[in-house]
C-alpha cells in the first residue's frame, strides 16, 4: 500500500523521533502503571522494588485485575502514544499513515484466522527445537530464571474464574496489546524501515526481531520472531494494520481460551499442563499451511495491494530526501516526452 508521504524529516529524524517520544513513553508509562497497586502491598516491600519480596507481594492471585491494568497503561504509553505521536509529528493524516485504514473483509479473516491456526504449529515445533539447542549452563539459568518469572506473571493476569474474567482477559490481555504493539512495530517502525532502506522484507525481519526481544522470553524468542514476521507480512502486502492486528488478537486470544479452558475457580493455573510443543514433522505441515494461507490472502486481497512498501509523494509537495524520487522523476520526464 502506498504511504503517505512525511513532511519535512529524513528517515534519521523520524527514526530519533520516534525512538525518544518511546524512551519517555517507557518512563511515564514505568510510573503510571504503579497506580493499580497502590493499597496492595506494604511499603516494606516496596523498599525492596528489585527484590523476591516485591515481586512475591505483586504476583498474588488477588492482584488479577490490578496487573492487568497495569498492562493496560504500560502498553498504551510504551507503544501506542509514542506511536500516534510520532505519526503526528512527522506525517499529515496520522491514523492513516499508521494503516488504521479499514475493516478487513470476512475473506480476510477467515484466511487471516487459518493462517495463524497454521502458525502455532510452526511455533509448536520450533519451541521443541530451541530446548535442544545446547546452550551454555550459565544461560539455561537465566533463561529459566526468566520463564519462570514470564509464567509468574501470566497465572496471575491470566486467573479467569468466570466468564467475566474470560471477557476481561480477552480485551486487556489479548485485544488491546495487539492493537497498541501492532501500531508501533509495524504500523511505525515497519513503516518507517520499509520507505528507508527500499528492501520491505528486511524491515519486516528487522522489526520482527525487535518485536520478539522486547517481550523478554529467552524460550520464545525465536516462535516470536515468526509470529512477527507473519503479522509484518501482512501489513506489508495491504498496508491496512487492522489485518495485523486481526492476526495478532487471534494468536493472543487462542492463548487466553487455552488458559480458561484449564483453569479451575479459585486455582492457580497449572501452566505444565499446556503443551505448546509440536514434532517438527507437523512444523513442516504449519510452514506448508501459511505459504498457502499468504498466497490466499494475496488473492483475496489484490484491491489493497498497492506498490507494497513504497511511499507516495503528498501532492504538490516534494521531499528531496524521499528514496523514490528518482524513480518518480523518470516517469514524469517519459510522460513528457
Amino acid at each position: 500500500m502506498a504511504h503517505i508521504a512525511t513532511k519535512r524529516f529524513t528517515y534519521w529524524g523520524q527514526l530519533g523521533i520516534l525512538l525518544l517520544l518511546t524512551g519517555g513513553g517507557l518512563i511515564i508509562g514505568g510510573i503510571a502503571s504503579i497506580i493499580p497497586l497502590i493499597g496492595k502491598f506494604d511499603m516494606k516491600d516496596f523498599r525492596n522494588f528489585t527484590g523476591e519480596g516485591f515481586m512475591a507481594a505483586v504476583l498474588k492471585p488477588e492482584n488479577a485485575n490490578a496487573l492487568r491494568l497495569m498492562q493496560f497503561i504500560s502498553t498504551l504509553f510504551m507503544f501506542f502514544l509514542p506511536a500516534f505521536l510520532y505519526a503526528k509529528i512527522c506525517h499529515r493524516k496520522a491514523i492513516r499513515h499508521l494503516g488504521f485504514i479499514k475493516v478487513p473483509t470476512i475473506p480476510q479473516l477467515a484466511i487471516i484466522f487459518a493462517t495463524m491456526f497454521f502458525a502455532l504449529f510452526i511455533v509448536g515445533a520450533l519451541s521443541e527445537v530451541w530446548q535442544q539447542i545446547p546452550f551454555p549452563k550459565e544461560w539455561q539459568i537465566k533463561f529459566k530464571a526468566a520463564e519462570e518469572l514470564y509464567n509468574r506473571q501470566m497465572q496471575v493476569m491470566a486467573r479467569m474464574n468466570g466468564v467475566g474474567d474470560y471477557i476481561v482477559s480477552m480485551l486487556i490481555v489479548a485485544l488491546l496489546p495487539a492493537v497498541f504493539e501492532e501500531a508501533i512495530f509495524r504500523g511505525a517502525l515497519q513503516n518507517l524501515l520499509s520507505r528507508w532502506i527500499k528492501a520491505p522484507v528486511w524491515a519486516i525481519v528487522i522489526t520482527a526481531i525487535i518485536f520478539s526481544a522486547i517481550h523478554g522470553s529467552y524460550d520464545g524468542f525465536v516462535p516470536r520472531f515468526v509470529l512477527g514476521f507473519i503479522l509484518g507480512w501482512l501489513f506489508y502486502r495491504t498496508g491496512n494494520i487492522w489485518v495485523s492486528i486481526a492476526a495478532h488478537f487471534i494468536n493472543n486470544g487462542i492463548g487466553i481460551t487455552m488458559l480458561y479452558f484449564y483453569s479451575k475457580p479459585g486455582q492457580p493455573i497449572d501452566m505444565s499442563k499446556i503443551d505448546d510443543r509440536f514434532p517438527v514433522w507437523l512444523g513442516a505441515v504449519g510452514i506448508i499451511g501459511v505459504i498457502g494461507m499468504l498466497y490466499a490472502f494475496d488473492k483475496v486481497s489484490k484491491k489493497d495491494i498497492d506498490r507494497p512498501g513504497h511511499e507516495a509523494l503528498l501532492e504538490g509537495y516534494i521531499n528531496p530526501a524521499n528514496p523514490f524520487l528518482a524513480e518518480i522523476e523518470e516517469i514524469g520526464n517519459k510522460n513528457q516526452a
